[in-house]
């Protein structure tokens, strides 16, 4: 006689004990994201120095022609704070993807190399080229810019320098986030963690910490409702004052339409426009979703 045991059925063992997370074996893992944090602090470094003087006027710019300080921004040193931003953005970015070639990723809440290159090359190859004409005087490339930067007009030059620099260091700003992004994954890659939502099981440290994880959502929630509509705004201040000089003229009388082309043929203008739609297009279903998941963050505790 043969007796048939049936194995027992049942729930799997949830209280079984986690697989125990790895740090990497290979040093570049971590040190490529920590030189990337490094490079885009210094973006924001550059970003909040375009800011920060335009709303305290005590902080006063030091001219590199004569080293005096001027209350009002020159013309030259205007060009080289331009040129200092976005030089530091091109090194970051390309960074990152360097970073992304070596199967490398360094921000903490991208699974995937896409992400970053979705967002980086459009930067790489439009928003950063068409700047180069204004920071570079090139006269013959962005004429209208450059009659204004060097016209008789000082209060339209004042008005763009002013705007178009608030452009530039609020459309930049973000970059804080992927600083504290770049050095989650470092503690992340230190720890063997691979994903973001398992650094529960790791033992957290500064950037990993909920309190940092907490103010990089909030900050990410304001730069996506609040900075870039003032970015958007400054762009919209810099198109006016190109205008303004565009039809300074007392004898101008041309159509409307024709002042809007020559306006819009001007490589820096059609920086802010890309910017402005790029904005109104994806900033603020981005921002419902962080929303939603700083809801989530302050009701069940969970890192997302």
């Amino acid at each position: 006689m043969v007796i048939k045991v049936r194995k027992a059925v049942g729930r799997p063992n949830t209280n079984a004990i986690k697989p125990t997370a790895k740090p990497s074996t290979q040093w570049y893992h971590a040190i490529l994201p920590f030189i990337a944090g490094l490079l885009h602090l210094q973006v924001f470094y550059y970003a909040i120095h375009c800011i920060i003087p335009r709303f305290l006027p005590n902080i006063i710019f030091f001219d590199n022609n004569n080293d005096t300080t001027t209350a009002v921004m020159s013309s030259q040193t205007f060009m080289n704070e331009c040129y200092r931003l976005d030089r530091a953005i091109f090194i970051a970015y390309l960074f990152d993807l360097v970073c992304c070639y070596l199967k490398v990723i360094p921000f903490s809440r991208s699974n995937s190399s896409r992400d970053i290159i979705g967002h980086h090359v459009p930067t790489l190859i439009l928003a950063l080229p068409l700047a180069i004409p204004l920071w570079a005087n090139l006269r013959n490339v962005d004429p209208i810019v450059s009659t204004v930067l060097n016209g008789d007009h000082s209060e339209i030059r004042n008005r763009f320098i002013d705007a178009y620099i608030l452009a530039s260091g609020f459309a930049y700003i973000s970059s804080l986030n992927e600083v504290i992004m770049c050095f989650q994954r470092v503690e992340m890659t230190l720890a063997g963690i691979t994903k973001f939502r398992d650094i529960q099981m790791m033992k957290r440290h500064l950037f990993t910490s909920r309190g940092v994880v907490g103010f990089e959502l909030c900050y990410k929630m304001c730069f996506f409702w609040g900075m870039s509509i003032l970015a958007c705004k400054a762009c919209c201040e810099f198109d006016k004052s190109i205008y303004d000089a565009i039809t300074a003229p007392v004898d101008y009388d041309k159509p409307i339409w024709k002042t809007v082309v020559t306006l819009y043929s001007s490589p820096a203008v059609l920086r802010g426009a890309l910017f402005r739609a790029f904005s109104v297009v994806m900033y603020p279903s981005m921002g419902a979703r962080c929303f939603k998941k700083i809801k989530q963050f302050l009701k069940e505790g969970e890192v997302l």
